[in-house]
């Protein structure tokens, strides 16, 4: 039984229009989990969307909450990659496993160690809480359903170029980055004061997605064989890029939500699902919130363990977008939802929880 006192920010019935801060669940690790002591935590458009419009089944209270950085309090018996003390961000499961253990907003979080990194210490863990879920969703799309290379400090080029629809959100930045390090060159839509911004990941082109032409200048830009990664999927840029792929001859069209209605095009589309690199496909199946979709944990692996903490330790990969941090502890955490559900642009709002030590 684990000694670590907890704190947890509940949302106590379905809509719940407030957050309390109450005793957490005790943290119990299994055989190949880490517990973290979170500094900071990330929130992410499903907390305040799980809150006002719950779109899974949830058993109340509940915690929520994707993204945590912090130290590691604590390992499973087969854990082999983490010792006590180290510096972390980790990937929360707990809206598919409904393990409330397993979920951000707490003093102490559980997670899979295949989602899970190392933090070098020249990057503060603020920094790195923007991270987890924006990262998976983004490797999901590229590497799950898309069947890229997997990402490498010293990429070979692949003569291939990706739209990145949407490359200042949160998983946009990520793709942007990990398109890069698997070789591709990148394209991609933002407003045009983040054309810096996108370019600055790594992205060749910035494409003002507000332009009534956007989408021809686009399928001027691809050619046959190029893809296409939604990385909003609001519905005008679920058609925008169902058009833009048809009209190059693609067939796959990777979304981070699935359309409201048809598409143009004989495409075939898959919301990615930005836990699939923590299972494999028959542990996702057994769990109460199964999404259908595959699992990848070799993408888990590679992406957090082979390429990740050497990627931030160098530079070749950023912490993107910047935190837009608020102080004050789990208390803060409703604060926090309230700030992105009424929106920010290149940010991402990360609550502090116990802070850097």
């Amino acid at each position: 039984m684990s000694a670590f006192k907890n704190e947890a920010a509940w949302i106590m019935t379905e809509r719940a229009k407030e957050l309390e801060v109450r005793e957490g669940p005790v943290p119990n690790p299994a055989a190949e989990e880490v517990v973290i002591k979170v500094a900071y935590a990330a929130v992410n458009p499903s907390d305040w969307k799980m809150q006002d419009y719950p779109f899974l089944n949830l058993p109340y209270p509940f915690i929520f909450g994707n993204d945590v950085s912090g130290t590691v309090a604590q390992v499973g018996s087969a854990v082999t990659k983490f010792r006590v003390g180290q510096r972390v961000i980790g990937h929360c499961d707990s809206l598919l496993s409904l393990n409330t253990t397993n979920a951000g907003f707490q003093l102490y979080s559980t997670c899979r160690e295949r989602v899970v990194s190392a933090v070098p210490d020249s990057l503060p863990l603020a920094n790195a809480a923007v991270l987890p879920l924006g990262v998976d969703t983004a490797a999901t799309g590229l590497y799950h359903d898309l069947k890229l290379p997997l990402p490498s400090l010293n990429p070979t080029a692949t003569g291939k170029t990706i739209l990145i629809w949407g490359g200042a959100s949160s998983c946009g930045s990520s793709a942007i980055q990990l398109a890069v390090a698997s070789g591709l060159r990148v394209i991609t839509t933002a407003s045009k004061a983040n054309f810096d911004y996108v370019k600055s990941l790594g992205a060749s082109e910035a494409f003002d997605y507000r332009a009534s032409n956007v989408v021809d200048q686009l399928k001027t830009a691809l050619k046959e064989g190029d893809l296409v990664f939604d990385c909003i999927s609001t519905p005008d840029a679920q058609m925008a890029c169902a058009e833009i792929l048809s009209s190059i001859g693609g067939s796959y069209l990777p979304l981070v939500l699935k359309p409201e209605k048809g598409l143009p095009g004989n495409l075939e589309v898959q919301p990615t699902m930005g836990l699939a690199p923590a299972f494999t496909t028959s542990e996702l199946n057994e769990l109460p919130n199964s999404w259908g979709t595959g699992g990848a944990p070799h993408v888990g692996t590679a992406v957090w363990h082979d390429f990740m903490p050497k990627a931030l330790e160098t530079g070749k990969f950023q912490a993107k977008p910047e935190p837009l941090i608020t102080k004050g502890g789990l208390s803060k955490v409703q604060e926090g939802m309230i700030i992105l559900r009424n929106g920010i642009s290149a940010k991402k709002v990360v609550i502090e929880i116990a802070g850097e030590a």
